[in-house]
């Protein structure tokens, strides 16, 4: 039976060109000879590429392991994009997804995984659990967990790098004294428990930064829940405990804890944008709203999510043996908050 490889060998172009190509795929960048050469290398080999009853012949299902409940999704932005790109590019690409498992539902455990394609994990889970997905299937793609150590194929938003990028924004506009206030990490395990530690990805690189430029004096931290009341709770805490010094930058961990960063500042009368900064994760429509306006860091979830359907789709087809890791970059939109003027 005639394959992609055979197609790609008479075309002279890799396999994972010639099922983009013949998947339609609209994000490949190919020279206009190039994907002539592809169609006709398979039509000469009478390759089936009528893509509809191509795909539902050899397509199988891909499944979907979250670490956030449903609930949790339907509130948070992020992934809720995050989902809508894995449905959007499985659908495009003709490939079902119908087995969701979300962690913090606790699920009692995981079956007929080998049967599946392909699994996505969403979020982090432990390096135990990971190992354990893999002696059921080894067609295994990671979302927004790069700290796994297994050899798996892994996609996320570049946060350790755009979090220094932007501390050394606001060292260059001579703010030493910055604060972060941000979650815990939580890991969880394939039935739903959890690892709670300190040292998330933004949390992690705020520590590198303030001791690689010499400014372990002014470190100052506050952790909790990833929601809009502990970014009150702790703002309030680190303004009574720092009344008479007030940090002149807070990085935070996301937008919806921002909100209640604002909150616990306006309450103080402490003029946001002026007597302190502020920077933060998600950029969400609140953002734009807040007053003044919430400098942000934005993050493309769906397209991470449809890279991650696309790596997935590699995968199944066999279209490469070796492992990848893809980072998506991120971009500082600049609000009120935020003024790179101050000297």
């Amino acid at each position: 039976m005639v394959g992609i490889r055979d197609v790609a060998r008479r075309a002279n172009v890799s396999p994972a060109a010639v099922s983009r190509v013949l998947n339609e795929d609209k994000t490949i960048s190919i020279a206009p000879e190039t994907r002539k050469r592809i169609l006709a290398a398979a039509e000469a080999l009478d390759y089936n590429i009528n893509r509809r009853k191509y795909t539902k012949k050899r397509m199988p299902s891909i499944g979907v392991i979250s670490t956030i409940s449903k609930a949790s999704e339907e509130q948070d932005i992020y992934y809720r994009e995050l989902r809508v790109g894995l449905e959007e590019e499985a659908r495009r690409l003709h490939l079902g997804m119908n087995r969701i498992y979300n962690l913090s539902d606790n699920p009692k455990q995981w079956t007929d995984l080998d049967q599946l394609g392909a699994i996505i994990v969403v979020g982090t889970i432990t390096n135990d659990s990971i190992t354990q997905l893999l002696k059921q299937n080894k067609n295994l793609i990671v979302v927004d967990n790069p700290d796994i150590q297994q050899e798996v194929d892994m996609v996320y938003g570049d946060l350790e790098r755009m979090t220094t990028s932007v501390l050394t924004l606001l060292l260059e506009n001579d703010h030493r004294d910055i604060a972060y206030i941000g979650g815990y990490r939580v890991d969880l395990d394939e039935f739903g428990g959890k690892i709670v530690t300190q040292f998330e990805k933004r949390m992690r690189a705020y520590l590198h930064f303030m001791q690689d430029n010499q400014l372990e004096e002014f470190i100052d931290y506050r952790l909790g829940l990833w929601t809009e009341q502990d970014g009150e709770r702790l703002t309030e805490e680190l303004l009574k405990e720092r009344q008479d010094h007030l940090p002149t930058a807070i990085l935070v961990g996301s937008d919806p804890m921002a909100v209640g960063v604002y909150s616990a500042l306006n309450k103080e009368n402490i003029v946001i944008g002026k007597e302190i900064q502020i920077i933060s994760f998600d950029n969400l429509e609140v953002a734009e709203k807040l007053k003044p306006g919430l400098t942000s860091i934005q993050i493309n979830a769906k397209s991470i999510g449809k890279a991650a359907v696309r790596m997935a789709l590699e995968r199944i087809d066999n279209l490469r043996e070796e492992y990848i890791i893809m980072t998506y970059p991120t971009k500082l939109v600049i609000r009120d908050s935020f003024n790179p003027d101050r000297k």
